[in-house]
């Protein structure tokens, strides 16, 4: 079985349909989980525990982003070495992401478990649900090490054109996570503590598959010279990586004014909103699909110098991201407050009010989902391409909307400024990306032509 992927020759649209269906069922096995891990807390521990979980969600958010998104520019250089053959480099670079990662790792767990319960507390954490807040934080940012390796094994293997082993191995995450839920918290009573530890482990098991099928890989078998310290090659990673980790740990930081904002309706509200969240997978299904195909694709395609195929891959997957999109708003209109009483139970006037709620936003994400299916195949095209500025830069734009919305408008939307504070900071960010995304690729072109690659 061919586990990599040159997706440099053949028509771009069964390439990316290829690449990205496994992605899509990796997406549905994590909202299936999602939505089963909650469903433990709120039926098996109640709804306080629920929103415990839910008001951590911003702040783990910061670390699972900065997490992704080094990984994410790792990978872009990852996959451009793939699409140009340069295995030797690909290692090298592959072992510097591996002491950069772990450098990372450490600095992010060790200022979350420091500032949590400082930034807890400044965000205006409910007090009757802070300490189980609390420990959830704890138990993430002190799994960050074991979170990172998995995104980088994971990322390797997509950069190489392979999406089935990444994908199998967060759909069996998925089924050891919900197994370890029920014997946590089910069987041992451990509470949030035990949702938390449940979740590190599984993601030990996704790592520990991904490592062995990189084994697998001739030409991805590294020695020790591959772990000699290259400077210039290490910049380059961080160029790509940091830049990414940095954006995304920004839009993160701009949840916490979010979740600052949610936690002042009250703990109700909080596990509506968190409700909804649980979901969010469900509505990015499609979309995030086909950002993952359209990542490699691009990153490949721009190492291969393939500038024309780079144009047909991105109109198809906006096509086929924006049909899918339409199809799950509609599904999520009529279906939307089912699914919200799936997750929790408890006495009927709480539950009316938090279904309330979590309908409310869920419904108000599915249409507006286009937006962010825009913003993640551009910034997808623009890294691919090896520029960041626009992406790091559309970071501060969702930032910087999402802080104002939930600043300013309460007063005359109330709510619903809460809700919109995602939506319009994808607004913002489409805008600024797809200008830049155009600009870049005509620069992009213009520079190969003038400079054709040189035949060995």
């Amino acid at each position: 079985m061919n586990q990599t992927t040159d997706m440099t020759q053949g028509n771009p649209f069964p390439l990316l349909v290829r690449f990205a269906a496994p992605l899509m069922f990796g997406s549905l096995c994590q909202m299936l989980y999602t939505a089963a891990d909650s469903a433990v807390v709120g039926r098996l521990v109640g709804v306080d525990a629920f929103a415990a979980v839910g008001a951590a969600g911003f702040f783990c958010q910061m670390a699972y982003q900065i997490v992704f998104g080094l990984a994410k520019g790792f990978g872009v250089l990852f996959a451009q070495l793939f699409g140009r053959k340069d295995f030797s480099g690909l290692r090298k670079a592959v072992a510097m992401g591996v002491i950069l990662s772990a450098g990372a790792s450490v600095i992010v767990s060790i200022a979350g478990l420091l500032l949590a319960g400082a930034v807890l507390t400044l965000m205006d954490t409910p007090t009757g649900i802070l300490p189980d807040t609390l420990v959830y934080v704890r138990w993430v940012y002190g799994g960050v090490a074991v979170t990172m390796a998995n995104r980088l094994a994971s990322t390797l293997l997509l950069a190489q054109g392979n999406s089935s082993a990444p994908v199998a191995a967060n759909a069996g995450s998925c089924v050891l996570n919900i197994l370890l839920d029920l014997l946590f918290v089910g069987v041992f009573r451990w509470g949030v503590a035990g949702v938390a530890a449940a979740t590190v482990m599984a993601q030990l098991g996704s790592f520990a598959y991904c490592f062995v099928k990189l084994r697998g890989l001739s030409h991805m078998r590294l020695s020790m010279r591959d772990f000699s310290l290259a400077p210039v090659l290490m910049r380059e990673l961080l160029r790509m990586g940091g830049t990414m980790a940095f954006r995304d740990g920004v839009i993160a930081a701009g949840g916490l004014f979010v979740q600052k904002a949610i936690n002042g309706y009250g703990t109700l509200f909080v596990a509506g909103m968190a409700a909804s969240e649980k979901y969010f997978g469900l509505l990015c299904l499609i979309s995030d699909g086909f950002e993952g195909a359209f990542a490699t694709y691009s990153a490949q395609n721009f190492g291969a110098r393939r500038m024309d195929r780079l144009k047909a891959g991105l109109w198809c997957s906006i096509r086929v991201s924006l049909a899918g999109a339409v199809c799950v708003a509609v599904l999520v209109v009529i279906f939307g407050r089912s699914l919200i009483g799936l997750l929790v139970t408890g006495e009927a006037s709480h539950l009316q009010q938090l279904t309330q709620t979590g309908y409310e936003y869920l419904v108000l994400l599915a249409i507006t989902i286009p937006l962010m299916s825009l913003t993640c195949l551009y910034r997808a095209g623009l890294q691919g391409m090896g520029s960041t500025f626009a992406p790091t830069l559309s970071g501060f734009v969702e930032l910087g909307v999402r802080i104002l919305s939930v600043t300013f408008l309460p007063g005359i939307f109330g709510r619903w400024a809460v809700y919109s504070a995602s939506p319009l900071g994808w607004l913002g960010a489409a805008v600024l990306l797809g200008v830049s995304y155009h600009q870049v690729y005509r620069k992009r072109q213009s520079m190969l032509t003038e400079h054709p690659a040189r035949e060995d």
